[in-house]
């Protein structure tokens, strides 16, 4: 693989009993020992939302920009402090990672993890992703 690749994305998030499942296509590069995902999301009554998923050892971080704008951190075993903005507002975020694996080589492959998600102090549910990168 290059340093750069098309990738096809699915999203699966739990909490509680509802799972969500987002898909998309985008691009994978590397720089460093850092593996970056960049996607466009699927146009919403929120807009248009580009996203970056920037992967580290033992770190995730998720940017989001354009018409929804939001920042989270997951490092297993730390609360992280995010927001979540829209046209009708921001929203404080805090983001307690419990576990973090990733069955993944540079980038390709599936990354989980478990989190309680908090905003603006608030508990809002217990989340587990799973992010699925496969090469186009």
């Amino acid at each position: 693989m290059t340093d750069k690749a098309r990738v096809r994305i699915r999203i699966e998030s739990r909490s509680g009993s509802e799972t969500t499942v987002q898909k998309a296509r985008g691009d994978l590069y590397r720089k460093g020992n850092h593996t970056y995902i960049r996607y466009e999301e699927e146009r919403s009554e929120l807009g248009r939302t580009v996203t970056l998923i920037k992967l580290e050892e033992n770190q995730i971080r998720i940017v989001r920009q354009g018409d929804v704008q939001a920042e989270q951190t997951f490092v297993p075993g730390e609360r992280r402090i995010g927001f979540y903005h829209t046209p009708q507002g921001r929203l404080e975020l805090e983001i307690e990672t419990h576990e973090l694996t990733s069955e993944a080589e540079h980038g390709i492959g599936i990354t989980r993890w478990k989190y309680d998600l908090y905003a603006s102090g608030t508990h809002a549910g217990e989340y587990r992703i799973k992010l699925l990168i496969q090469e186009e």
